[in-house]
């Protein structure tokens, strides 16, 4: 028999979003409500392919002290949910273990929260037959380091099988290596589908025979969780053919994009440029807002003008003007100006100058062993070093060398306006 399935994965309900400088209180509203709003969309396209069940594999809450408000939320999207009939079934992970605090609420009856000791198996049934059979194991504790999917129970046959599990599969380097295994611990199992939690990124390490996927998270939370978010609505055929589509659940969706200045001249080429860019975004988007940061990289005239005082505050303005308004914004957070003078700095280093010797030497540093160690042996020889000596010892080394080529251009700027 056909069924149908909802999977989704780390909601991290009521989660702050990070990274921002600043947005308007009509942004930060809905921003606030922003994870609650995309898991009521996987919510809604259960109901809409009438799904049989839901499935969330772990980190429903953001963090083990989850407040009521998310709680509530929660348990009211799942009550919505089993109004129309669907069962939702609920793994808990490693920001949200069992271990963690929990307001007395009762969850709606077709409700069930696997346990953290052993995977509980549950069957879905109907008409009197079993649909399918569900495996499933929460995050007793947050920092988990055993395999979890060692306690799963292996299985030879029966009806088709399905894993509910969070964890770190792979040891995938972006994420905590909690609850880790392999792809082959997951083989060996023996089931049909894993519905996968904790990376953020939707992944589909194998597609069939088992089918091994993660979802990736419903809403983007940060600068690093860019493009389209959502869950994975499955078909299983009457064969036991799995038949992923992928649905795009997300408030608000996050870019970083770059505009190269060579080409530009003028303030006005420079701002057409940006508006171009946000309006490119807007269409990717559509019809949901969008967060967006722009850097403007590139060697070019326009290079002066971004460096005059106050042009870039002031083109940020240009941007963010009358986007709160909007549902479909585009909040421009974030204008950064890493342009370089109208310079060819590779044949400018072979001129026997001041200005030559300047850039020769900064790139002697940059690509010596090990620059970030000559770079503070040198600065700690200036007089002025000890003001600073705190602030530069808690830098990163790329940190520092970032402010090396901050150093570079402006010197540059400088010493070419003295030419």
């Amino acid at each position: 028999m056909s069924f149908t399935f909802v999977h989704t994965a780390d909601l991290h309900l009521d989660s702050p979003f990070v990274g921002l400088a600043t947005v308007s209180p009509e942004l930060a509203r809905l921003l606030r409500n922003a994870t609650f709003q995309a898991f009521d969309r996987v919510v809604d396209l259960a109901i809409e392919e009438r799904a049989r069940f839901l499935l969330v594999a772990g980190d429903v809450y953001d963090g083990a002290d989850r407040s009521l408000r998310a709680q509530l939320r929660f348990r009211d999207s799942l009550a919505r949910a089993a109004d129309h009939g669907i069962a939702s079934y609920v793994a808990h992970g490693n920001h949200d273990p069992l271990s963690g605090w929990e307001a007395d609420l009762t969850m709606p009856g077709l409700v069930h929260r696997f346990g953290g000791k052993e995977a509980e198996a549950v069957e879905v049934r109907e008409g009197g037959e079993t649909l399918a059979r569900l495996y499933g194991i929460s995050h007793a504790v947050r920092e988990l380091k055993d395999n979890l999917a060692d306690r799963f129970p292996r299985v030879a046959s029966g009806p088709f099988a399905i894993g509910v599990l969070h964890a770190n599969v792979g040891g995938n380097p972006d994420h905590d290596n909690y609850a880790p295994c392999t792809p082959a611990d997951l083989l060996a199992v023996g089931l049909d589908y894993w519905a996968l939690g904790h990376v953020h990124t939707r992944q589909v390490l194998k597609e069939r025979a088992p089918a091994i996927v993660y979802p990736g998270n419903p809403q983007g939370l940060n600068w690093r969780e860019q493009g389209a978010r959502g869950c994975y609505l499955v078909r299983v055929d009457d064969g036991g053919e799995v038949h992923l589509t992928f649905a795009a659940t997300d408030v608000v969706r996050w870019w970083r994009r770059q505009v190269d200045i060579r080409e530009l001249n003028t303030h006005d080429t420079l701002l057409e440029a940006l508006q171009t860019l946000r309006e490119e975004v807007r269409r990717d988007s559509e019809p949901r807002g969008a967060l967006l940061q722009i850097r403007l990289t590139g060697r070019g005239a326009a290079h002066r003008l971004c460096r005059r005082e106050g042009i870039i505050r002031d083109l940020l303005q240009a941007l963010q003007d009358g986007e709160a308004d909007r549902s479909d914004f585009v909040w421009v957070d974030r204008l950064e100006d890493a342009t370089r003078p109208p310079v060819d700095t590779a044949q400018r280093r072979t001129f026997r100058d001041f200005l030559g010797d300047f850039l020769k030497a900064a790139a002697e540093l940059r690509t010596g062993p090990d620059p970030a160690a000559a770079l503070r042996r040198i600065l700690a020889e200036q007089p002025a070093f000890k003001v600073v000596a705190e602030e530069i010892a808690e830098l990163t080394d790329d940190k520092l060398l970032v402010l090396l080529d901050d150093a570079e251009t402006q010197g540059l700027d400088l010493l070419a306006e003295e030419e």
